[in-house]
């Protein structure tokens, strides 16, 4: 059994001691939880709130085998979220038909209620990380990031034949068909031009970890692979969804006539009350 005084051990010097499990916590400086306050706000929930999926189970529906907690389009009737065997500490993974243009998307929580707001001087601090693979990059379009209420409702989230996010509030990270090999940091509010910042080279194929902080005044700060990027975005700009009800989204679109997938490995949303 480990006591404190392991905790305390010298040979966890240079280890994130906000974590009191030092021995298991990444190094200080390289993980973006270090700033969610997640002590205060498991003894507390008044101080922030959280969606957090690890895909070790969600609920399915019985006959189509489709997601129940999260809303669902694709032009595969049935089976596009699958779990693979194998992968340890769970994994969904999102594909589409075999057919040109085939899409699939999952989004979190109810249509109409969305639970995270990214609002300009709200001191109500946001932090997003997700996991993410692509097993087939070329000709394929990904999103993954946060969007408004029921921003997927009735397909096309991603054009045809380019995989452009529609004219919707989100924040995220996505790649198009025609330039699949790398991931944008990409941010648009509705009615505005899109913000399209290519800042993470990257190979689509391997799994990466794509993150974002706002510090509850102004300034949103991506980061990839956890290092921070030179990428930030304004929240008080014309183009930044401020005050938009957002929830998380889960995007892959097929640009020839052959399926594609993604595989996610997690995805955490904390904000402040």
């Amino acid at each position: 059994m480990k006591t404190l005084a392991r905790w305390k051990n010298v040979a966890n010097r240079g280890r994130n001691m906000i974590f009191a499990d030092a021995e298991y916590s990444p190094a200080a400086g390289t993980s973006l939880a270090e700033g969610i306050p997640s002590l205060a706000m498991y003894c507390d929930p008044a101080v922030a709130f959280e969606m957090r999926e690890d895909f070790l189970a969600i609920p399915l529906d019985d006959t189509t085998a489709n997601p129940t907690e999260w809303a669902y389009v694709s032009d595969t009737a049935a089976g596009a979220v699958t779990f693979p065997a194998g992968l340890v500490g769970g994994v969904a993974n999102i594909a589409t038909g075999a057919t040109d243009n085939n899409e699939t998307y999952i989004q979190y929580g109810l249509p109409t209620c969305e639970p995270f707001k990214i609002t300009d001087s709200s001191d109500k601090a946001v932090w997003f990380e997700a996991r993410i693979k692509s097993l087939q990059h070329a000709d394929e379009a990904v999103f993954i990031g946060l969007a408004e209420a029921g921003a997927i409702t009735g397909g096309n989230f991603l054009a045809d034949n380019t995989g452009v996010p529609a004219d919707k509030d989100y924040i995220g990270f996505r790649y198009k068909t025609d330039a699949p090999a790398a991931w944008d940091v990409a941010w648009k509010k509705s009615g505005q031009a899109e913000q399209e910042i290519a800042a993470v080279a990257v190979n689509a194929d391997d799994w990466h970890t794509f993150g974002f902080y706002f510090d509850g005044e102004s300034t949103v700060t991506f980061y990839i692979d956890r290092v921070a990027s030179a990428t930030v975005a304004t929240t008080s700009a014309a183009t930044f969804p401020s005050g938009e009800e957002l929830s998380p989204v889960i995007a892959v679109k097929t640009g020839a006539a052959a399926a594609r997938n993604v595989q996610v490995d997690y995805i955490r949303v904390v904000q402040a009350r």
